[in-house]
Formats: structure tokens, C-alpha cells, sequence
């Protein structure tokens, strides 16, 4: 036996070993699953430790056996068949159905410890150089089959019919506490008890709605690591950051809006260009690309436009601090631009897609807000309009150059006009959450320029 035979065949071992306190829960001592429970919270559940252990015994035995594969296979057929009668395994549940009228299998605490014992038994036979394959069904199959019929023949152990652990529920619940964190937030838990006490509420109803505050939870999480990394990534502009945060210093960027007590519902009411400190914010981010935005034709970027798309884009990205909406609130919350600028640039995605297109729209661009599905939940991105293929062509290279990245990642949004569109979400030119393209969703345009 190799190192790497012997870790894995311990790995095997040690998931057996963590089964011992679910066995002695079986046989209706729950000293251990109590203590666990209290010192380890949720990860002292039954169904996870099977689960568990489970995983580390499938490891040891699929990829540590020895060189008799026979008794692996045997072990792994034979004994998860019988563990699948008293433990819930999904896509065995057809052999439990079954097994349901099988008199011999009627004792699921000794299905269980049969089970066991065959993976063990099994583990130690696939090291073992010559086995006859009929010892091993003797073994493995035979005597294991034959101590389950005199077993319950003579009723050697009392059965308990109503014993079940779920490998799927263990499955949930190891992986709800990915985010347990949050349930440490104390909104978080008035919620869950609220939607769990909520009697006008199917169980299926209730079930969506933690969905759905798990899923908010995965965009908060999500767009903080994406913003982070593009952070580091813009190291490389450090300069050109410093040196407009030098010309920003002096001003209190629309300092009346903090004082602002409204809540907005609507991204057209949070967009706000025409906001004075909103127009004046944006004109002193591009105020070192001097020129006319708009080029021939009313709304396309022209060169100048374009590299005035950038220097408002590094700034707002490397500068903003993501805040998440209130965990628990009912509806989006979304801050208007004026209002985000005088806090400081920080909020969620939402904010951030608001204040680019106001930016935008205050320099004499066209913009619009999409929103978008992917595997973190939902998001929202701002989008510049550039123009017609070949504007998009010229853009490319201009935006590239601004960079000095001849290689940076443009992807346009092409829509049913055939316009294309440049996406500001964290990283300029790329989605960061478009796994579903066909379910994207235009949340906002700016209409009174696209109509000029």
C-alpha cells in the first residue's frame, strides 16, 4: 500500500469513526448527538455527520482500494443498498420503495450496522491480493444476508420503524451553513422566524422566501469578491486615481442630499443628471478629456467621449465601497446618484449602475440599466450607448488604448435595433453576472435623449 493509499484508506476509517455517535443515536442513546449538537450547533446533526462521513467512506473506497476491485465494487453495491433502507439517500429511495415488504429488511437499525460493516469489511478486502471472488460473496453478500434473516427471525435487536436519517436534509443543511454567519445578524433571524410562523404561507412559499434572502446573500457576497479583485487590478491607474481624488478634495460633493429621508423604488427617479452637484461631479472626473461627448450623430461617443466613458468609469469603480441594501428589506432600496455621491460612493450594484448612468446622461451620453441572472442571484449594470458595428470597432480600439490593454475584454450588448451598447458593470466591457442572456432585462433607458 502506497502513501497515498494509506491517506485515503485513513480518510475511510476516520468517516467510519465519525459514525460512531449516530450508531449509539440508533440504539436511542443520544449522549454524544446531544453533546455535539450543543458544542457544534447544526453541525452536530445526525443527518450531517451521515452525510459526512458518508462523503469520506465513498472518497476511501472509490478512489484508495487496493488492487482487488472486485470487493470494492461488492462492498459499495452491497452496502449502500442496505444503508439506502434506513438512511434517505435520494436516488436510491427506488430500492427503498422496494424493500418497504421485505420482511428480513424490516429493522433499519441493523440494515444500517450491516451496511457499515460490509464498507469496512469491503475496504480491508480490496487490499488483499488473492481473494476468491466467491469469498467475497460470501463475505460480503451471503453472511451479511444471512445474520439480517436470523436477526429478525429472533428479534436480536428491537426495531424502530419510524428511524430515518437524511442524507439530503444533511446535504441542505451543511450547505446553509456556508452563510451561517448571517444568522448571527439579528434581522436575519427576526425574518426567518417570521416567514416560519407565518400561517397565511404554504410550505412552498416559505421555502421560496428564504430563497430568495439566500439569494440576496450570494449577490452581496459575490460582488464584493468581484469589486475587491477589480481593486487590485487597478493598481495599475493608481496615478491617474490620485490625482483626481486631489482635484476632488476641496469639494463637499452634493452634501445636501445626505440629509435626504425619501426612499426610491424606481431607477428613473434615482437617475438624476440634471441634478446640478450631479452634472458638476462628472464634469470634474473628465475634466482631463477635454471635448465635445457627443459625436456626428446625437448620443455616440465620440474619441473624446470615449476615454471620457473611461475616466468616469476607473474613478467610480476603484473608489466605491459596496454596502449591501438592508438584508431583510421587501423591496430594492435605490439611492439616487446625488444622494450616493454625497455618502461617498458606497452601496450595492443597483447604486453604482444608477450613479454611472447619471454620469453619463450629465456629460450627454445615452445610457440605460440592465439587470441580469446568474448563479450569485440577480444583479444590475449600467451601459453606455456606443452606436452601429463599425462604432463599436473604433470603440474598442480607443478604450483599449486608454487602458494600454490591447488585450482587455470588451463585450458589447447588441439590442433588438442592432445598437451596440458597452457595459459598465464592475469591469468595463464585461458582464459579471450574465449566465442567463436570454432573461436579461432592460430596467431603465434614458428615453429623452435616445428620442433626439
Amino acid at each position: 500500500m502506497n502513501i497515498g493509499q494509506k491517506i485515503l484508506a485513513g480518510i475511510g476509517i476516520l468517516g467510519l469513526i465519525f459514525l460512531t455517535p449516530v450508531i449509539f443515536y440508533t440504539f436511542g442513546n443520544t449522549t454524544a448527538i446531544d453533546f455535539l449538537t450543543s458544542n457544534l450547533g447544526t453541525l452536530g446533526n445526525p443527518s450531517i455527520i451521515t452525510f459526512v462521513s458518508f462523503c469520506m467512506i465513498g472518497i476511501a473506497t472509490l478512489l484508495g482500494g487496493g488492487k482487488n476491485f472486485s470487493a470494492t465494487l461488492i462492498s459499495i453495491l452491497i452496502g449502500f443498498l442496505l444503508i439506502s433502507t434506513a438512511v434517505e439517500i435520494n436516488f436510491l429511495a427506488w430500492f427503498k420503495d422496494l424493500t418497504a415488504n421485505v420482511a428480513f429488511l424490516s429493522n433499519l437499525k441493523l440494515n444500517l450496522l450491516t451496511g457499515l460493516f460490509i464498507l469496512l469489511f469491503g475496504m480491508f478486502l480490496s487490499f488483499a491480493e488473492k481473494v476468491h471472488v466467491l469469498v467475497e460473496l460470501l463475505a460480503l453478500v451471503i453472511l451479511p444476508i444471512g445474520f439480517l434473516v436470523g436477526s429478525n427471525h429472533y428479534h436480536l435487536l428491537p426495531n424502530n420503524p419510524d428511524f430515518n436519517i437524511s442524507m439530503n436534509e444533511g446535504m441542505e443543511s451543511l450547505k446553509g451553513m456556508i452563510d451561517a454567519k448571517y444568522m448571527k445578524q439579528e434581522n436575519v433571524q427576526q425574518y426567518v422566524e417570521e416567514v416560519e410562523n407565518d400561517a397565511s404561507l404554504t410550505e412552498e412559499e416559505k421555502v421560496e422566501k428564504i430563497q430568495q434572502l439566500q439569494d440576496k446573500i450570494n449577490k452581496l457576497e459575490s460582488d464584493e469578491e468581484i469589486l475587491a479583485r477589480l481593486k487590485k487590478e487597478n493598481e495599475q491607474y493608481k496615478k491617474l486615481i490620485e490625482n483626481q481624488e486631489e482635484k476632488l478634495k476641496e469639494y463637499g460633493w452634493c452634501a445636501g442630499s445626505r440629509d435626504s429621508s425619501s426612499q426610491v423604488k424606481d431607477f428613473k427617479d434615482a437617475v438624476v443628471p440634471n441634478q446640478p452637484c450631479v452634472r458638476d461631479f462628472a464634469v470634474s472626473l473628465v475634466k482631463n478629456e477635454p471635448g465635445s461627448y457627443a459625436d456626428a450623430q446625437i448620443g455616440f461617443p465620440s474619441r473624446e467621449g470615449l476615454k471620457q466613458i473611461c475616466s468616469l468609469h476607473a474613478y467610480l469603480a476603484t473608489n466605491w465601497k459596496y454596502i449591501s441594501d438592508p438584508t431583510m428589506i421587501r423591496n430594492d432600496y435605490y439611492s439616487p446618484a446625488n444622494r450616493t455621491i454625497a455618502l461617498g460612493l458606497a452601496g450595492d450594484c443597483d447604486d453604482f449602475a444608477i450613479l454611472n448612468a447619471s454620469c453619463i446622461e450629465a456629460i450627454g451620453g445615452v445610457s440605460r440599466i440592465m439587470g441580469g441572472f446568474c448563479s450569485g442571484g440577480g444583479h444590475a449594470w449600467g451601459e453606455v450607448l456606443i452606436g452601429t458595428a463599425s462604432d463599436w470597432n473604433q470603440a474598442k480600439k480607443i478604450i483599449r488604448q486608454y487602458y494600454s490593454d490591447n488585450n482587455k475584454i470588451l463585450k458589447p450588448n447588441i439590442d433588438e435595433n442592432g445598437a451596440y451598447w458597452l457595459p459598465l458593470d464592475w469591469n468595463m466591457g464585461q458582464f459579471t453576472c450574465n449566465d442567463y442572456a436570454d432573461q436579461m432585462l432592460q430596467l431603465y433607458i434614458s428615453a429623452d435623449q435616445f428620442k433626439k
